[in-house]
């Protein structure tokens, strides 16, 4: 679907698609000027962003000290990421596993999961394969017998 962003003189910003009205009028008649106009920065500096989306610039310790301070995170929750590579036993699989960070679970808010990205690798089909998983802790020793933080 594309979406075209428009911004008339009656400062009311509506957004379309070719196939239906994404923003009823009703939402924006409940809308003040102030959250429009904020609404049309946002939209003009994303813009903005996505004629630069091919420009990437390596995240630096500069940064990641920023990224915490917004946050309000510690060096364990915002920074490099260190990962660990896995080699099956007996099987030719290649297994990345990198923390994803740690979160509640909505059956118990007070216990903090720590969460992984896998990504593995067939290396015997000698063509280009593999798959991505975002798994707890708990299930990374179930599935795969890791215990990554050992």
């Amino acid at each position: 679907m594309v979406v075209t962003f428009y911004y008339n003189t009656k400062i009311k910003l509506i957004i379309m698609s070719k196939i239906e009205n994404l923003m009823p009028d009703e939402y924006w008649n409940e809308l003040s000027e102030t959250d429009r106009d904020a609404l049309l920065k946002a939209q003009l500096e994303s813009e903005g962003q996505f004629q630069k989306a091919q420009e990437w610039e390596e995240m630096d310790d500069e940064y990641y000290e920023h990224l915490r301070g917004r946050f309000g995170k510690g060096p364990d929750e915002i920074g490099p990421r260190d990962f660990k590579t896995y080699k099956g036993n007996g099987i030719p699989i290649w297994m990345m596993v990198i923390p994803a960070g740690k979160q509640s679970l909505s059956s118990n808010p007070e216990v903090m999961t720590q969460h992984f990205h896998t990504i593995c690798e067939d290396m015997e089909l000698g063509e280009c394969n593999g798959s991505y998983e975002l798994i707890t802790e708990e299930e990374l020793e179930s599935k795969f017998n890791i215990k990554y933080n050992n």
